[in-house]
């Protein structure tokens, strides 16, 4: 039997479905934060476990940095947007090297760090909009 309806799925255009996924992405990635930012030994101990963990209020600083960048790409997912925060992810990335090296005794937890934004970097590339279109709702009308 078929339905002459469409597929709730087919109706989103892929640019909303893009949104979508960005938003996702950055969700997850504000959550992590949000844990860093409000639970930072909990958090450490549990991404980290039985490694020395950093000062509670440094994990709190790149938690903070995290929720609000997370917020920025929940409210604005485009392509640009989402460039910058990847390029924000892999800039702490990159810092995490020399980090590692400076400080062995944190060389597990700044591995872990470097990461989790290597991996939201990617993801933030992956799932961006292929163009700076407006952030479209299902069932809007276009303009003519």
């Amino acid at each position: 039997m078929t339905s002459s309806s469409p597929d709730r799925h087919d109706e989103l255009p892929s640019r909303s479905q893009r949104h979508a996924r960005s938003r996702a992405v950055s969700a997850v990635v504000g959550a992590v934060g949000l844990g860093m930012l409000v639970a930072p030994a909990w958090t450490v101990r549990h991404l980290a476990p039985g490694q020395r963990a950093p000062r509670s209020w440094l994990v709190r600083v790149l938690g903070a940095r995290t929720v609000v960048q997370s917020a920025v790409l929940l409210a604005t997912p485009t392509r640009q947007a989402l460039q910058v925060g990847a390029a924000v992810d892999a800039l702490h990335a990159a810092s995490m090297v020399p980090a590692a090296l400076i400080w062995p005794s944190y060389r597990q937890v700044a591995a872990v760090s470097g990461g989790i934004a290597t991996v939201s970097a990617a993801l933030q590339l992956a799932v961006a909009p292929q163009s700076d279109d407006a952030v479209r709702i299902p069932g809007d009308v276009p303009a003519r």
